[in-house]
């Protein structure tokens, strides 16, 4: 029995070696396991740390976005506004060309008018006076066949009394008016 005894110290002795072999081993796992545990709470802590500044640069990317979007649709807006604007300007330009054309037409129109009447004008001035020519002479004519026929009935007065009744009646043919005045 003492040899069982010295073997089974012997074994105790192992054992207890062996135990604090293991307890070494498993204080040093633990702290490695706490190492681990510290450094993967540390990797864990970073981690959610970029996480959220991801996420806030994410947050601040889709309002970026939004406003650009904001921005793109009021510019396709304006864009729309602008091209009716243009549209309606062209239009009226358009208009206005052919009305300035139709207004230039008119001006050409007119003025062949103008043309035309002035040069009616100076015939009718040159009639005028071409009238006015044949006036005075047919006047001065007149004013000369009226002393003509003053000098004949003159002349028959002078030739005698028995001629008055022949000379009465020249007279009235020269006077008619002066005649019809008497009656």
């Amino acid at each position: 029995m003492l040899e069982e005894l010295q073997r089974l110290q012997a074994h105790i002795g192992v054992l207890k070696t062996r135990l604090t072999h293991y307890e070494r081993e498993n204080n040093a796992l633990s702290a490695a396991k706490e190492n681990s545990a510290d450094h993967h709470h540390a990797q864990i802590v970073q981690k959610n740390g970029i996480i959220t500044h991801k996420q806030e640069e994410i947050d601040n990317l889709s309002e970026q976005l939004h406003d650009a979007q904001s921005q793109f649709k009021q510019l396709n807006t304006d864009a729309t506004s602008l091209a009716d604007r243009y549209g309606r300007l062209e239009k009226s330009c358009t208009d206005l060309k052919n009305r300035f054309q139709e207004i230039l037409a008119e001006r050409n129109e007119l003025r062949v008018i103008k043309e035309k009447m002035q040069n009616e004008q100076r015939l009718a001035q040159q009639e005028i006076q071409g009238f006015q020519q044949e006036r005075e002479r047919l006047l001065q004519k007149n004013e000369h066949a009226k002393a003509k026929v003053e000098t004949i009935i003159q002349r028959l007065s002078i030739l005698g009394t028995a001629q008055d009744h022949h000379a009465q009646e020249i007279q009235q043919l020269a006077h008619p008016t002066e005649a019809n005045e008497d009656i």
